[in-house]
């Protein structure tokens, strides 16, 4: 026989499915999102550092395939967490759908840029990428912001907004390879410190 809930048992047990969910949310991604930061941060530093270190700078384009091996790892880190996870809210399946919609854009945009560039020949459409990817992210992240009410994430979404506009003025300077530069500064001050933020909430 089931049992009857009085009003004060149901306010207490829908206030503690919140509050599972909300250490949910945390326990799921900011270690996810840390990794994401840092591992942007590093591989756009080293392929700076090839650009002006290689014969051919176009060969230093490459080194972006290390992401392909860091998406396995955190895809990884993302089942773990999932097995840890108290409960699996709506609002959870929502933020995941979000990140997997923002990859599969960002692996059509490549698509389009790259294919589009074989037709026309043209050596300027591959300079949209960093600021479109950086656009992207920051709707991703303005999206779960909204969705799990958590500042620093809104914080985190403008920084990539702004990075993407600061990318075309470097390109107005003549000096398209402080696109890295901003790249990497974003995704460590939009990924990986709200996501400690976020680790540190938690505790």
């Amino acid at each position: 026989m089931e049992k009857e809930f009085n009003g004060q048992e149901s306010l207490t047990l829908i206030n503690e499915m919140i509050s599972q969910a909300r250490n949910n949310f945390r326990k799921e991604t900011a270690n996810r999102v840390i990794f994401a930061g840092y591992s942007v941060a590093v591989v756009a530093i080293m392929n700076l550092i090839l650009v002006h270190t290689l014969p051919n700078p176009n060969q230093s384009y490459w080194i972006w395939l290390l992401m392909i091996p860091m998406s396995i790892i955190n895809v990884c880190i993302a089942k773990k967490q999932d097995k840890q996870a108290l409960v699996k809210t709506h609002i959870d399946k929502i933020i995941g759908a979000i990140w997997r919609a923002y990859g599969y854009s960002i692996i059509v945009l490549l698509l389009v840029i790259f294919g589009t560039t074989a037709i026309i020949n043209t050596v300027y459409l591959p300079l949209l990428i960093t600021p479109i990817i950086l656009t992207l992210t920051g709707l991703a992240q303005y999206a779960t912001a909204t969705a799990c009410r958590f500042k620093p994430y809104f914080y985190g979404a403008a920084i990539f907004w702004i990075g993407a506009l600061l990318c075309i003025g470097s390109y107005c300077t003549g000096n398209g390879s402080i696109q890295f530069i901003i790249l990497a500064a974003a995704f460590i001050a939009g990924f990986a410190i709200p996501g400690q933020l976020l680790n540190r909430k938690a505790e």
